[in-house]
């Protein structure tokens, strides 16, 4: 769903080195394990709102929006030794998000599920009993 290249795009190569490298060995250096760490809980986490609404996505075929919101989970977790508050605010908006796409996917997907024509449900009075009826 996201890659090392897209959190790098998203929040630039300087700040995923700092948050890769605890004891960073070369300045520039991103610490590839712990990134991917991060990402697969990210996904993990994006999957466990997308599943019971029906979606799946790869990552070529996921949408920019929920690319960004993968991202924003990532970001966080990466940030596991203290979340600033612009990275924990994104992490709770995403999540929000992820949660109303969970209610309603066409939100994700822009196509609205209309319920099936035969659960027309019909209505037919009883006739009113009279006295005469037997």
């Amino acid at each position: 769903m996201i890659t090392s290249q897209d959190m790098i795009d998203r929040f630039g190569s300087k700040e995923m080195v700092g948050v890769t490298n605890e004891q960073p060995r070369h300045d520039s250096v991103i610490d590839d394990v712990v990134m991917q760490a991060a990402i697969g809980d990210a996904v993990s986490e994006v999957v466990s709102y997308l599943r019971p609404a029906g979606l799946e996505y790869q990552a070529d075929t996921a949408p920019r929006v929920l690319k960004l919101k993968a991202c924003d989970i990532a970001r966080y977790y990466l940030y596991d030794n203290g979340v600033t508050p612009i990275v924990e605010a994104r992490y709770e908006a995403a999540t929000k998000w992820l949660d109303k796409v969970k209610k309603d996917p066409s939100m994700l997907t822009g196509q609205v599920v209309k319920p099936p024509s035969d659960s027309t449900v019909h209505v037919i009075p009883n006739p009113v009993p009279t006295l005469w009826d037997n």
